[in-house]
Parts: structure tokens; C-alpha cells; sequence
């Protein structure tokens, strides 16, 4: 007997029943949800690696609470929630004002006004530039950095100028001011353990009651002039003195050509002398009458001669002078 197969044709209009997953998938159900887990693992744990640039300096807090301090380079964190990262530039340079505002960045007639020692008042202001050196404490153990650092500043400023003279303050003062600000805010700010480094204290600025600027200006104009008189009488000594030095050298070289060639006269008519003792000590009267004769040939050709004969032309004339020959 043969078997008949009936075929149902869907009526019209009838949606046809969708086919079931696929058997493959039905199979590796459970490795294509690992492997989507494990996806998403990875991605997430990948979140937690961040870079350092080499002017900054990072910290890590876990659960809030700083567990690392990391240098430049590519390092690891747990990824958020557990860890957090706060990243800070160490090598910036951060400026403060005291006595003005660094945003409008005009000093001339501001500043916070001091007391002086001799109880003048002025206004002084400076500026502080800082940079941090500990980024953890930084960060969490203070508050407003840089409204900080200038009221310490401006504490220290007021103590130092309260021992000075205002004329000190005005001219040789000044370095040893911003000296002494710079070294006593850092002390302070490091009591506070507040990771700043003060890197220099500079005053832009001093001025004072109107009353007595004439006064100051006064002594300044003074000073300018001392300064100029000494400049002046400097250079007048640096010139004359070259000149005095060349003319002392003059004279002391003439002193010695003098001295010189009066010794050798001397010395000469020593040896003349000695020479002329010898051959008197052997023959005193010949000696005697040849200098006599030498002296009057040398005196009597620029003399006048008149010759007065006694005896009348009744003797020859001995024009001879000197002793008469035996």
C-alpha cells in the first residue's frame, strides 16, 4: 500500500513561523557571553594606564586616600572607582601678589600700607613666584595656594619693615627686605607642610604720603649728587695723578744727571789737584810762578793795560810780571 503525503499550503495572509537560533549558536552560547565579559574586562582594567610628562608629577589616591607619587613615564592604577589620579605641572612657575591684584598687573600706587620704625607710612608691594615641590600636599593639605602664600608674605613684610628706618627702606634696604621675605615665608610654609618653594620675592613698588615726598626726593636728589661730586674728583685724580707721577719722574732722572756730573767734576778736579801737589811738593817756587803766570794769561787779556814808566826812558821796560829773578 502506498503512503500519500499531504502538503498544507499556508492560507493567505498568514505570517510564516520565524526559524529557531541557529544550532551552531545554540552550542557556543556560553563562550560568545565569556568572550564578551572577558571584552569588557579587559577594556576596563585597560583604563587604569596613564602617562606622567616629564615636567609633572603625579598622585594616586585609593579610596581617597594618597597611596602613591609617581615621576614622568607610562604607569598603572587601578581603574576607577578604586583609584583616582591627580597630575600636577612641578615646574611651573605660580605667582602671588601683595598689596595689588597680579590680574591687573599695575603695581604703581598700590600696595599694602606698613608702619615704618621711625613711624613713616608707606606702601610697599611685591610679588612672590613659587612652585610646588610636594604635589600630595599640595593638593590635599592646603587650601587656595596662592591667597597663602600672600598673606604670609604680606605678615612678614609688615614685621620687617616695622624695624627699619624709611631711608633704609628706600635705598640700601631693599634686597635685604626681599631677602628676608623670601626666607621667613618659606620657613612658614614649610612649618605648614604645604608642598611650596618659594623661588623669589621681588618689590615692584614703594611709595608714601605726599607730604613728605618733596622730602624724599630731597635726600635722593642729594645722594645723586654726592655720588656725582665723588665721580667727579675721581676722574680728576685719575688724570691728574699720571701727570704728577710723569713729572716727579722728570725732575728725580735730572736730579741724578746733576748729581752725577757733579761728581765726576768733582772727582776730576780731585785728581787735578792731587797732580798738581805732587809737582809742587817737588819744586814749590817753579810751581807757584807757572800758576801765577797761567792765571794771568788768563786775566789780563780781558783786561785794560796801561804801562807807567818811572825812569824816563832811561831803562828798558820789564813788562815782566812777578819776583824779579836773582
Amino acid at each position: 500500500m502506498a503512503l500519500q503525503t499531504e502538503t498544507h499550503e499556508p492560507e493567505a495572509g498568514a505570517v510564516p513561523p520565524s526559524p529557531g537560533p541557529s544550532p551552531w549558536f545554540v552550542g557556543h552560547r556560553r563562550a560568545w557571553i565569556g568572550g564578551l565579559i572577558a571584552l569588557a574586562l579587559a577594556g576596563y582594567l585597560l583604563t587604569g594606564i596613564f602617562t606622567v610628562a616629564a615636567d609633572e608629577q603625579a598622585v594616586i589616591r585609593r579610596f581617597g586616600r594618597v597611596a602613591a607619587r609617581l615621576g614622568p613615564g607610562i604607569h598603572y592604577r587601578l581603574p576607577w572607582p578604586i583609584d583616582r589620579v591627580d597630575v600636577v605641572k612641578t615646574t611651573s612657575v605660580m605667582k602671588t601678589g601683595v598689596g595689588f591684584d597680579l590680574l591687573e598687573g599695575d603695581a604703581r600706587g598700590a600696595g599694602v600700607e606698613i608702619l615704618t620704625g621711625d613711624t613713616n607710612i608707606i606702601r610697599v608691594a611685591m610679588t612672590l613666584q613659587y612652585v610646588i615641590r610636594n604635589p600630595a600636599a599640595f593638593l590635599f593639605d592646603i587650601e587656595n595656594p596662592s591667597a597663602l602664600v600672600g598673606s604670609i608674605a604680606e605678615s612678614v613684610l609688615t614685621e620687617t619693615v616695622l624695624g627699619m628706618q624709611v631711608d633704609e627702606v628706600l635705598t640700601t634696604g631693599r634686597l635685604a627686605i626681599q631677602e628676608r621675605v623670601k626666607t621667613r615665608t618659606q620657613a612658614i610654609l614649610d612649618r605648614y607642610d604645604s608642598g611650596i618653594q618659594i623661588t623669589s620675592a621681588n618689590m615692584m613698588g614703594i611709595t608714601f604720603d605726599g607730604s613728605v615726598a618733596q622730602a624724599f626726593q630731597d635726600v635722593a636728589n642729594a645722594g645723586a649728587d654726592r655720588e656725582n661730586k665723588i665721580n667727579q674728583g675721581r676722574s680728576y685724580a685719575n688724570d691728574l695723578l699720571p701727570k704728577a707721577r710723569g713729572e716727579a719722574r722728570s725732575m728725580v732722572l735730572a736730579a741724578q744727571s746733576y748729581k752725577e756730573q757733579h761728581v765726576a767734576e768733582a772727582i776730576g778736579n780731585t785728581t787735578r789737584f792731587l797732580e798738581l801737589l805732587a809737582e809742587y811738593n817737588k819744586a814749590p817756587d817753579v810751581t807757584r810762578t807757572r800758576l801765577y803766570l797761567e792765571a794771568m794769561e788768563k786775566i789780563l787779556p780781558k783786561l785794560k793795560k796801561y804801562v807807567i814808566d818811572s825812569e824816563h826812558g832811561q831803562k828798558p821796560i820789564n813788562l815782566r810780571l812777578g819776583p824779579t829773578p836773582p
